[in-house]
């Protein structure tokens, strides 16, 4: 098995290209190669065993791995009809998952754009704002507003309104005009400086001043998440998505809420708008639709709003496609039979007292977090929040010690994240928070602190 595991991870560096990763990085020890999975656990080649925390690196599998219910049914459909092109026609999964969704969004959400994953759900999304805007008589009403540290995707507009990960901005300049970026809610490192709640949210009127700067006249959509997400687990003031939904209608401009990550309960609601009581005109999901089982991205949005547009000029081959939404309707049968959205909410806080109860260390900065998407923000110095320099590695150190303890960490610059499947237990947050507790300490006995 050693020897087979080695050959493996040798061809992988031979023959696959790896998203973000350095090529010198990844042949460095070659990349852990997994073979099966089963609840909240993963196995690689060499039969080891590894925790997921992060629901498969990207927030994605919720009801866990192996799920025999939902490989048979998309086997079931693949053998009836695998697919047929989205130009006018469509299949019985489509349809359904699509009065499900429409069921399960917030308000008057009812028509949905099915595509392959987030990126090209949040392309959509652009392209339903800008045609609505354009057929409603405004030819220049154009612009994005998205947010510092905000992720939104890594196709070409997608990656326009994202305000992080700057090695893949930078690269892949220039991109498509017409981005603009306010401040994120970052409580815990304000913009400009104030504290909640005499801040008056100033995060939030931001959005409006570059609203009034650039004209309402030119500004299609604000896009963002209900909690940043790959942006450091970022949870705003309660008020301020109210705040933003205001703004929005006072200046006639759509609200796009990007659920890919938060939707499908990792916060503790089905949809995270729901924590704060707004309705957006536009809603993009991905991910956790399928639980990773199938490539699905959608776009829902309102019958106001598809019927000013006479016909949507966007499309992409695998548009509708029956097999990931039968994939998706399994997936959302079990989150509901299973009440995981309220597990999420549950365990969420568990998970969340358990980090908090790390704050003792030296290091931990801030816990936060809402249902199954939490972080520690770790710092040099607690007075003054002062981040280790990036080649100083430490939240790297804390994940290597992890993983050779069997429990897969993701990082954010200075902040690793927590997202484990919507399945997991108390046990096995214990588990979680015991390995990581001890990898602190070991980074920090390093560090001589």
């Amino acid at each position: 098995m050693a020897e087979q595991g080695a050959e493996l991870r040798s061809k992988a560096t031979e023959y696959v290209v790896f998203p973000v990763v350095s090529r010198d990085e990844v042949s460095k020890l070659g990349p852990l190669v997994f073979v099966r999975g089963e609840g909240i656990y993963v196995w690689d080649v060499d039969g080891k065993r590894y925790m997921d925390s992060m629901a498969s690196g990207v927030y994605a599998v919720h009801v866990g791995y192996g799920r025999q219910q939902i490989a048979k049914a998309m086997q079931e459909q693949a053998s009836r009809l695998h697919y047929f092109c989205p130009y006018g026609y469509v299949s019985e999964p489509v349809i359904k998952l699509g009065q499900k969704l429409a069921e399960l969004a917030p308000g008057d959400l009812t028509l949905t754009f099915f595509t392959c994953d987030g990126s090209e759900a949040v392309e959509s999304a652009f392209k339903i704002a800008k045609q609505w805007a354009y057929c409603k008589g405004y030819r220049r009403k154009y612009k994005i507003i998205s947010r510092r540290r905000a992720y939104h995707g890594s196709t070409m507009g997608a990656l326009a309104a994202t305000g992080t990960m700057s090695p893949l901005r930078e690269i892949m300049e220039p991109l498509p005009p017409g981005y603009y970026f306010a401040s994120a809610p970052y409580c815990y490192r304000c913009d400009f400086g104030l504290s909640y709640p005499d801040c008056k949210l100033q995060c939030a009127n931001s959005v409006e001043q570059i609203i009034q700067h650039e004209g309402p006249d030119n500004v299609a959509a604000f896009i963002g998440e209900m909690v940043m997400a790959a942006g450091g687990c970022i949870v705003p003031p309660p008020e301020y998505w109210p705040r933003i939904r205001e703004i929005c209608d006072q200046y006639g401009v759509l609200l796009i809420d990007d659920e890919v990550v938060c939707g499908f309960g990792r916060t503790g609601k089905f949809f995270g708008a729901e924590h704060y009581g707004i309705e957006p005109d536009i809603i993009t999901m991905a991910k956790c639709i399928t639980s990773g089982y199938a490539p699905l991205g959608a776009t829902i949005t309102t019958k106001e709003i598809i019927d000013d547009i006479p016909a949507f000029w966007h499309v992409h081959t695998y548009n509708n496609h029956p097999v990931s939404c039968t994939a998706s309707l399994v997936n959302i049968d079990i989150i509901e039979e299973e009440k995981l959205v309220e597990n999420s909410a549950t365990m969420g806080k568990y998970l969340l007292s358990g980090l908090e109860s790390l704050s003792d260390h030296p290091t931990v900065g801030e816990v936060r977090g809402l249902g199954l998407l939490t972080a520690i923000e770790f710092v040099k110095d607690k007075k003054t929040r002062g981040r280790f320099p990036e080649e100083q590695g430490f939240c790297t150190r804390i994940m290597d010690l992890a993983l050779d303890e069997g429990l897969i960490l993701r990082r954010v610059e200075n902040i690793i994240e927590f997202c484990p499947p919507l399945i997991i237990t108390k046990s096995e947050i214990d588990e979680m928070l015991e390995i990581t507790d001890q990898a602190i300490s070991q980074a920090e006995k390093e560090l001589g602190l």
